[in-house]
């Protein structure tokens, strides 16, 4: 049984053109292996080919630039996440004309230049030191959303044939955020989801506005519950909790080579940020707000936390120092039902249908 390939995706096998003007490495944003192709640059954009026929055109307006290092340029798409195109470093000047001025490490560091900045770095790291826990609460508003949405879209670019690309649970997984969210999708900076073939029950928010939700948070609850999850997850998001957390635990220098387009933290680690009890604690709040603006009941989510709870009993001390017991949140959910209001169902049962084979693998037609 093979998995379908997207339209335009190159074998991985077959080796760049000879005669192109650049050879390159593509990640397709599908798999995590690298193709190999031949880039021809023009006016208009670039063509990448393969030996055997395969090409395909990328329009300039949707090429962007991603971090790099001495020897390479990395390019991106606009509309394809995960997508990325390595070349020679030599290609800047024929890049050039395309891309336009090189923002290497964010408008503020380049107007300011890259000794300025890490002297600045280094100031802030110190005040850090000095005013303690609440540094990342003042910070994390001011880093640039473009910034965190090239991070995520990275690290969800890396989680390769993991992610579930059936189209019509992937409609109903953004119809649950939209039910929770109106109008949390929409725009640049809007919220994009995604459902994860990894067999632990956990949704995580990622940096620039993303969230993945893993299989076993689909299939082994419902959609009232799923919608208080993932109502929880935006609230993540809208209160820049995750950018807390990644200075939290990463500190400024690593949040300095990030911003820089480093991007050394893996997909595992920013998805097992913890946050402090005060964010958790907003993030419930917040959820329940979006339940109750919705009309979804908030008892299965209290029963969730309910079953978690009495399923995992022992939890570490880091756990503990970062999230509130689950037992607790169960009961603030539970004290949110009112039992005066009508409530409607978070999904249709085709939605839900549709959604709880959304990490089925495609059959192969005999």
């Amino acid at each position: 049984m093979h998995r379908a390939r997207r339209k335009g995706s190159p074998t991985p096998s077959t080796s760049a053109r000879s005669d192109a003007l650049l050879s390159g490495r593509l990640y397709d944003g599908l798999t995590a292996h690298p193709h190999e192709v031949a880039v021809e640059v023009g006016n208009g954009g670039l063509v990448l080919r393969q030996e055997g026929g395969w090409s395909e055109a990328v329009d300039a307006a949707l090429l962007k630039r991603l971090d790099g290092g001495q020897d390479s340029l990395r390019l991106g798409r606009s509309d394809v996440a995960g997508w990325r195109l390595v070349v020679p470093a030599e290609a800047e000047a024929e890049l050039k004309p395309l891309l336009g001025r090189q923002d290497r490490y964010g408008r503020w560091i380049d107007r300011i230049g890259l000794v300025p900045a890490l002297i600045a770095g280094g100031v802030i790291t110190a005040s850090v030191l000095g005013i303690g826990y609440l540094a990342p609460h003042w910070i994390a508003p001011h880093v640039p959303m473009g910034w965190e949405r090239n991070v995520g879209s990275a690290i969800v670019g890396d989680f390769g044939d993991l992610r579930c690309r059936n189209a019509a649970g992937q409609r109903s997984l953004e119809a649950l955020v939209d039910r929770v969210a109106p109008g949390a999708r929409d725009g640049p900076n809007g919220i994009k989801v995604a459902a994860l073939d990894v067999g632990v029950f956990n949704a995580a928010a990622l940096p620039g506005g993303y969230i993945v939700v893993f299989k076993p948070a689909i299939t082994e609850t419902n959609p009232d519950a799923l919608a208080g999850v993932l109502a929880h997850e935006v609230a993540h998001v809208r209160r820049r909790h995750v950018t807390e957390a990644l200075i939290r635990e990463l500190g400024i220098g690593a949040l300095i080579r990030l911003f820089a387009g480093n991007v050394g933290a893996n997909a595992e680690q920013i998805v097992s940020l913890s946050y402090t009890r005060e964010n958790e604690a907003q993030a419930d709040s917040d959820a329940i707000a979006m339940l109750k603006r919705a009309g979804i009941s908030p008892r299965p989510t209290a029963d969730l936390f309910t079953r978690l709870s009495s399923e995992v009993p022992q939890f570490s001390a880091e756990f503990l120092q970062s999230h509130p017991l689950s037992a607790k949140r169960a009961r603030n959910f539970a004290a949110s039902f009112d039992p005066r209001a009508t409530y409607r169902p978070a999904l249709s049962r085709d939605q839900w249908d549709a959604l709880f084979d959304i990490c089925a693998k495609p059959v192969k037609p005999t």
